[in-house]
């Protein structure tokens, strides 16, 4: 029997997930397995560091793939906890890159405002990041975490690693017309998130005297000025202590806009719909639900900061699904899976475990509930009756 695989890997901090879909062209009759990487991080403390334990993840891949090329690859969106990943140790063929809109390199001439505010962001980043370079003792709790996953440079040579590496690369927006962007022949795919302007998801930042002096060359310092005549110096220096505070905030700011524009998509075959939401936050959601976008689906990727509020989940995975079929959702770390357990079932590679698979039947032609396997360290494997570069296997 035919059956629609996805399989989550345990990687950390960070999300990674190959789904394997039979895809059956109507006019030969032949079953091909397509293979969809949606995305490839781990997010680790130590900037110039590659956590080893995230190698079998992308040597699995390879093994699953049998040398045959990546048919889409989805880069959610360009934050180094989705796309951090090593380099294999053969190259990883791609047919189709997904990235979002705002990584197009026109983007800033066709969308001036969403651009300008883009901009804006990642120039208080920069400050940031080198008020806490000359200030160690700013970059405190998630702060060290929060100034690497939105490092957008190292991002961005990732991404365009990515886009050279790919036949094809694609910038999606909501309602993006996918003909030609993807190799299905029976599945069908609807991106529900995000919208291309970005300034829909810019968050509040709040102004920081940050005491920066930046010098021909691009010297920077720190000047922190004395308290004028007449002013009392603890006062004074209070008050410079408070107005630095927003430092934390801000860099939570600039990280939730990242996330919110995450390619939301989602995969629709024999009768199910799986949904993949990147790391879609709050305003990402409520702009779906705006938009009207939002359907019960069948399986939910829970994105590694949590899951969306009750309102949303009741749109998406209603207490009681329509069709009577079973419900689930997966982390590649267990954030706010428990939440989810009166709704489906919800799961997470076990501890020790490199993946977790989901299988779904096709339950057009047998009404086969769909499975979870038992997570198992890392071994290529095909899936059943089906060769891995396409095809059925003969008898």
């Amino acid at each position: 029997m035919a059956a629609l695989r996805v399989r989550t890997y345990s990687a950390r901090f960070g999300d990674t997930l190959l789904v394997s879909v039979p895809d059956q062209d109507a006019d030969t009759g032949l079953t091909t397995v397509r293979h969809v990487l949606v995305d490839a991080g781990n997010l680790l403390p130590d900037e110039d560091g590659v956590d080893p334990a995230f190698h079998p993840v992308l040597e699995d891949v390879l093994a699953q793939l049998g040398g045959a090329p990546l048919d889409l690859y989805v880069l959610a969106h360009e934050h180094l906890g989705h796309v951090k990943g090593p380099p294999p140790r053969e190259p990883l063929k791609l047919r189709h890159a997904w990235l979002t809109a705002s990584a197009a390199p026109d983007y800033a001439e066709q969308h001036h405002e969403s651009a300008r505010q883009l901009a804006e962001r990642r120039a208080l980043y920069d400050d940031l990041r080198e008020y806490c370079r000359l200030r160690p003792e700013a970059a405190r709790g998630s702060v060290p975490s929060l100034l690497l996953g939105n490092d957008y440079r190292k991002a961005e040579a990732r991404a365009e690693f990515l886009r050279r590496s790919a036949e094809r690369a694609h910038y999606l927006s909501r309602d993006a017309s996918l003909m030609e962007m993807h190799p299905f022949k029976e599945a069908t795919l609807k991106v529900w998130a995000p919208e291309v302007e970005t300034r829909e998801y810019a968050g509040r930042v709040f102004p920081v005297a940050l005491g920066l002096e930046r010098r021909p060359g691009g010297e920077v310092s720190l000047h922190v000025p004395g308290p004028p005549a007449g002013v009392d110096a603890s006062a004074f220096y209070n008050l410079l202590k408070w107005r630095r505070q927003g430092t934390g905030d801000d860099l939570i700011a600039i990280d939730a806009a990242a996330k919110n524009t995450s390619i939301v998509f989602s995969l629709e075959w024999r009768g199910w719909r799986l949904l993949f939401a990147g790391d879609a936050g709050a305003r990402s959601w409520k702009v779906m639900k705006q938009r009207d976008v939002l359907r019960p689906v069948h399986f939910l990727q829970v994105g590694d900061h949590g899951t969306p509020d009750e309102a949303i989940l009741d749109a998406i995975l209603p207490m009681e699904g329509a069709d009577g079929r079973q419900r689930y959702a997966v982390s590649s770390e267990g954030n706010g899976v428990s939440r989810l357990r009166s709704r489906c079932t919800a799961s997470t590679p076990p501890k020790g475990a490199l993946y977790v698979d989901l299988m779904f039947e096709d339950v057009e032609r047998q009404q086969v509930p769909p499975r979870l396997r038992r997570a198992v360290p890392a071994r290529a494997h095909g899936l059943r009756g089906l060769t891995r570069g396409g095809g059925k296997r003969r008898a």
